[in-house]
């Protein structure tokens, strides 16, 4: 009795198709839309910071046994590359243009309108008196 019943159940979807028996998978979960990328990567704001104080002609003289020099470097992180750091430690004394620039102290801020700072200075100070952006 019941492979005659079986066999009527498929001789019904054998005559009305496949269609008949239609799955439909509908998704379990709404699919995640991604944000487009940005065209350019973001830059950190102390690699930002460090070319704009570099184009408004700010140059860091340091030392490299300098304790606070190695603070105010790193302060920039990957920044630094883009600054213009003078290195004022030479052998036998301090190197020629630290001498000619009248840096007497290390580290020295001098910028392009020719006012100077000494000591580890803040970022953000740094970023204020070049017109950067911090």
């Amino acid at each position: 009795m019941k492979f005659k019943v079986i066999l009527a159940i498929f001789g019904i979807f054998l005559l009305a198709g496949c269609e008949a028996v239609e799955v439909v998978e509908e998704p379990i979960a709404e699919p995640v839309v991604e944000a487009e990328a940005a065209s350019e990567p973001v830059e950190a704001k102390e690699i930002v910071l460090a070319k704009c104080m570099t184009a408004s002609g700010a140059k860091l003289y340091t030392a490299s046994w300098c304790g606070h020099c190695q603070n105010q470097k790193e302060a920039f992180g990957e920044g630094l590359q883009y600054l213009d750091n003078i290195e004022c430690a030479a052998f036998g004394g301090w190197a020629q243009e630290c001498t000619d620039a009248g840096v007497k102290a290390v580290p020295t801020w001098i910028f392009g309108d020719g006012t100077t700072r000494s000591g580890n200075t803040p970022l953000a100070t740094l970023a204020s008196l070049t017109n950067c952006t911090y």
